[in-house]
């Protein structure tokens, strides 16, 4: 079964800045998964790295994450959201991929009020999360 992983910014933000390497953990965690991410994603990355208001660190981190995904865009799928907040994104392609026996959709988020909103709308909804500072496991 190929797993399809939707990831939202915070994730990926946080993933670099605790040096996890994302991609590795995931091939460890499923061998054959497809990472969806949202073209909006990329735009709130741009944004952020630019951000005068933010600390120099979380600046250099949206730098780099963008870096990162643009250098593994061949083992990424890149969607339209067709949503300005890439939450909403995120929950209205979350509620159109109810799980089949051959897929199964996974968030990556760490944000709470999202997991919920995604629920609300897709029950069969899994998560993944960061644990130890260091891995990424199936919440």
């Amino acid at each position: 079964m190929v797993e399809q992983i939707i990831i939202d910014t915070n994730f990926i933000l946080t993933c670099v800045k605790q040096k996890i390497q994302m991609f590795e953990e995931l091939e460890e965690l499923f061998g054959v998964y497809e990472l969806i991410v949202g073209r909006q994603i990329f735009n709130e990355l741009d944004r952020l790295k630019d951000e005068k208001e933010l600390k120099i660190k979380e600046r250099e981190a949206a730098e780099v994450a963008l870096k990162l995904l643009k250098l593994k865009k061949s083992r990424i799928k890149i969607i339209d959201f067709n949503s300005p907040c890439v939450d909403t994104g995120i929950v209205f392609y979350a509620a159109k991929k109810q799980p089949t026996k051959k897929q199964a959709i996974i968030i990556a988020t760490l944000d709470r009020e999202l997991k919920n909103r995604i629920l609300r709308e897709n029950k069969g909804a899994r998560f993944l999360a960061i644990r130890q500072g260091k891995r990424i496991v199936i919440a």
